[in-house]
């Protein structure tokens, strides 16, 4: 990699063109939809086709009502490949766009969405100026960086009247559904605790992130450095935006058509949030769900008692163990603690039962009062293998029946139950009136057209990103605090000085809504 002294101290590469402009000024109202021809269909530019982006933009291409007609990357070699996977599919003679820089694509009035696959700390930028310019945005979980940034996500949501979807895709899978409609209609009475779990098993690592490192493995600095030139100075530059700069890694930033989940970006404090922005994206947003809480939040963050790491890249935080504190829309506390990943990943316990849930499992218990004695070890155990209070369970299912796509079906025992729970269950799932949503995307792209709100917009976005923020800011100061769920920031006593924003965004990449 070649690097001079200068840009590895100061990490000027400031590269004029790169610098981040607001477009406040020009664009202070609501942009009306851009009126189509006959037979036009709505167009959507993806931007960044990494591993995730690329399972979306295919996700894209099958939707009827919507052409991608452009593709955004840094790398060269990614949005070429993009760009012929895109033509190849069309195959009618047409040339799918590519930009090197987003901007470019914002300007571009015959763009009507976009699709925003980059990593979290450009998530609420891109948003928030993609409204600006009149875009429709369906963007990546976790929604933003920063709790700061959520709110700002949703104030311009809110200001240029856009339609916007998190892609918070388990609100559209038939288990999670079946799950939070059983919880909000009451079947398992009201609900005192909920478990989140996720992280890394049997090593019982929550994954809160870590301190910054210029490498994943300091020893293989060199290698790791392999790639630079694919996207040279001003590609990196753009790729860092507005995180701290650091030394290129291709650990960090994977060049060309990767084929695995890059984490170590996800674990950089600068960044990313750790599992907590990764998988307790999921399970902490099923909670939210299951709870009543997508226009609230808790009151009170409490901090984990659980042993210090002793792996010294994790900065000596704790894992697991912290606790939210939630008021009930019914009545009394509810309280969320998150676990170390198991067979569940969201568990909610009321008065009349129980109902687990994860990917491609389901597992429900009635007829007693599971919180009459709070969650334990012994109890959380006894809920793996369901073999916990089995005479009360209903139906359950640990088969691996995943997701919605014929490739993940590998049993069919979980359409068995989720039949069964919904037939047993009819009247309270219609009670509860969840939006149904078949696709998250497909969900979006509907809404394009009818311009109805989606079942994950901004606010619902928002505040499950500040669940996983705050779970995160708990175990990086190793604090609790009082929480405002309306104004959502921290209330009274800060000792540790905790800020909900980033602290210096570089290369003037502010964000104003």
């Amino acid at each position: 990699m070649q690097m001079n002294r200068r840009n590895f101290l100061f990490g000027t590469a400031a590269v004029a063109t790169l610098a981040g402009c607001s477009t406040s000024k020009a664009n202070a109202q609501a942009i009306p939809p851009r009126k189509l021809k006959p037979g036009e269909k709505r167009t959507v530019a993806m931007i960044g086709t990494g591993i995730q982006g690329r399972f979306l933009l295919k996700e894209f291409l099958r939707q009827p009502n919507v052409r991608v007609i452009a593709i955004c990357d840094v790398d060269k070699t990614r949005r070429e490949d993009s760009a012929a996977t895109v033509d190849k599919y069309y195959n009618d003679g047409s040339k799918c766009a590519t930009y090197f820089d987003f901007r470019d694509v914002l300007k571009n009035p015959g763009i009507d969405a976009v699709c925003i696959a980059t990593p979290d700390h450009w998530h609420a930028y891109i948003s928030v100026e993609a409204m600006k310019h009149g875009k429709d945005v369906y963007c990546e979980k976790p929604l933003t960086f920063s709790i700061d940034e959520s709110k700002k996500v949703m104030a311009a949501q809110k200001k240029y009247g856009r339609v916007f979807q998190t892609g918070s895709m388990q609100r559209s899978w038939p288990v999670f559904f079946t799950a939070a409609s059983l919880v909000r209609g009451g079947v398992i009475g009201d609900v005192r605790y909920v478990d989140a779990n996720y992280g890394r098993g049997g090593q019982k690592l929550g994954g809160p992130s870590h301190p910054i490192r210029f490498f994943d493995v300091p020893e293989n600095a060199a290698k790791e450095s392999e790639g630079y030139e694919l996207l040279g100075e001003e590609g990196w530059n753009m790729w860092l935006g507005p995180a701290k700069w650091r030394p290129y890694s291709n650990q960090l930033a994977p060049v060309g058509v990767n084929k695995f989940y890059p984490m170590f970006w996800r674990f950089d404090d600068d960044i990313g949030s750790g599992y907590n922005g990764d998988w307790g994206a999921h399970h902490l947003d099923i909670a939210q769900w299951g709870m009543d809480m997508d226009d609230s939040g808790p009151y009170k963050v409490i901090r984990s008692d659980e042993p210090y790491s002793k792996d010294l890249y994790h900065g000596g935080r704790r894992q697991f163990g912290m606790k939210m504190l939630f008021k009930s829309k019914k009545g009394g506390d509810i309280e969320l603690y998150h676990g170390p990943f198991g067979v569940w990943g969201t568990v909610f316990y009321g008065t009349n039962g129980i109902v687990a849930v994860n990917r491609g499992k389901i597992a429900v218990w009635v007829g007693f009062d599971a919180t009459a004695k709070k969650p334990d070890e012994a109890i959380r155990k006894g809920l793996q293998d369901v073999t916990y209070m089995k005479d009360k369970i209903v139906a359950e299912s640990v088969g691996k029946d995943y997701g919605t796509d014929a490739a993940d079906k590998k049993d069919d025992r979980l359409a068995g139950v989720l039949k069964t729970l919904n037939e047993k269950f009819a009247a309270q799932i219609k009670a509860a009136n969840l939006y149904v949503s078949p696709n998250q995307i497909q969900n979006f792209c509907e809404c394009v057209d009818s311009r109805k709100m989606t079942i994950s917009p901004s606010e619902v976005g928002g505040r499950s990103c500040t669940l996983c923020l705050l779970c995160n800011m708990s175990y990086v100061y190793d604090t609790g605090f009082d929480w405002d769920p309306v104004k959502m920031e921290i209330v009274g006593a800060n000792p540790k000085g905790i800020s909900i924003k980033r602290e210096v965004y570089r290369n003037g990449w502010d964000i104003v809504v």
